[in-house]
């Protein structure tokens, strides 16, 4: 068992977040994407993922008027297959819970089965779709949201320690 640390992002995790994104798609955020992100957008919160000091992922939303539009959750190469994603999904929907969101919404590849099927565990459904909608290969974009409850908001100072098994 090892614990994961969830946390706010902070400036000094742009470069772990930047080598995640390399690592994990075609055509990732760059470090000032992120940073950006981060310290400039007022309307953004990003979250980290740490296990035994590392940094496993992160996941970064918008939020405005009372609706949370998450644009990304990714989970390092090495580091997937653990639930970190789904734990990050349910930190995100807590987050936006105390800020007095009503919704959460989002975009996915109609190609990315694992990130879908993760998304409805998580309480989405699908509301739409966007024909050729990512630009690198014209690839269609499912839309998904899911009204957040009472029951996504959760007493505590925004941090969230879990016990996972790893491997």
């Amino acid at each position: 068992m090892s614990t994961l640390t969830i946390r706010q992002a902070k400036l000094y995790d742009v470069p772990a977040l930047a080598r995640i994104e390399r690592e994990s798609f075609a055509r990732p955020w760059s470090a000032e994407e992120i940073t950006r992100e981060i310290v400039k957008n007022d309307k953004a919160f990003v979250a980290v993922a740490e296990l035994g000091g590392e940094t496993a992922g992160y996941a970064d939303m918008w939020i405005v008027a009372g609706e949370a539009q998450l644009f990304n959750i990714v989970v390092a190469p090495e580091y997937r297959g653990l639930g970190i994603g789904s734990i990050l999904l349910r930190y995100m929907a807590e987050a936006a819970a105390r800020s007095g969101c009503r919704n959460m919404t989002l975009e996915v590849r109609r190609s990315n089965e694992p990130a879908i099927s993760m998304y409805r565990k998580g309480g989405f459904h699908d509301s739409g779709l966007r024909k050729g909608y990512y630009s690198d290969n014209h690839e269609d974009a499912v839309l998904m949201d899911r009204e957040i409850t009472p029951e996504d908001a959760v007493e505590g100072s925004g941090d969230l320690e879990v016990e996972i098994e790893t491997v």
